[in-house]
């Protein structure tokens, strides 16, 4: 049975996994080939959905230094500051629901904003968002989601859909099999030009 959007909420409040999420990091590795064909470390770079900070310490480390994490869950943000205290003391880590956060954002700030494996739990209360997302993004957005999967937590959405209807084009794809994550696809959108200026 789903969910509503508060139960959703708590339960990744107090389930967020940190201590497994920060070990995974072949999958830092799999996003970054993908993120360093299109983005030069001086961009502006958004992860909703962040975590303990794995993606973002990876970047890090690569020497992008203009990084924003928004992060639900209140322990893997406390994770985040213990494990990767550099990154904390240098980048914009909100602890927050993305649904409190996202229409603050100025419009076209993000050189990219990317998630990985959390649209798929955004609530269908909230999917208001997604059109937020379009809306601070500049230049890509890259999604990495379990698009197939049904369970009481997992909402399935082709995001191809989603996104080329709110001024995106889809301009690479691939499979999360080399992960193991069979049920996954990871897809780079372009912001077409003129759309919410």
């Amino acid at each position: 049975m789903k969910k509503t959007l508060k139960e959703i909420h708590e339960y990744w409040d107090s389930n967020s996994y940190p201590e497994t999420y920060r070990k995974e990091v072949e999958r830092s590795i799999y996003l970054f080939s993908f993120i360093e064909k299109y983005i030069k470390s001086h961009h502006n770079i958004m992860e909703i959905g962040c975590n303990v900070g794995r993606n973002l310490e990876y970047l890090h480390q690569k020497g992008f230094n203009q990084l924003t994490g928004i992060e639900l869950s209140h322990h893997a943000v406390q994770e985040l500051k213990r494990n990767f205290p550099k990154l904390a003391d240098e980048a914009d880590i909100i602890q927050s629901p993305v649904e409190n956060v996202i229409k603050h954002l100025a419009t076209d700030h993000y050189d990219l904003v990317f998630t990985m494996a959390v649209l798929e739990h955004i609530h269908p209360d909230s999917e208001w968002i997604f059109q937020e997302i379009a809306r601070v993004t500049k230049s890509y957005l890259i999604t990495f989601e379990a698009e197939q999967a049904d369970k009481w937590r997992i909402f399935p959405r082709n995001y191809r859909d989603i996104f080329e209807s709110l001024g995106y084009k889809q301009i690479e794809e691939s499979s999360g099999s080399q992960l193991k994550l069979a049920n996954y696809t990871l897809r780079i959108f372009k912001k077409k030009r003129g759309w919410f200026r």
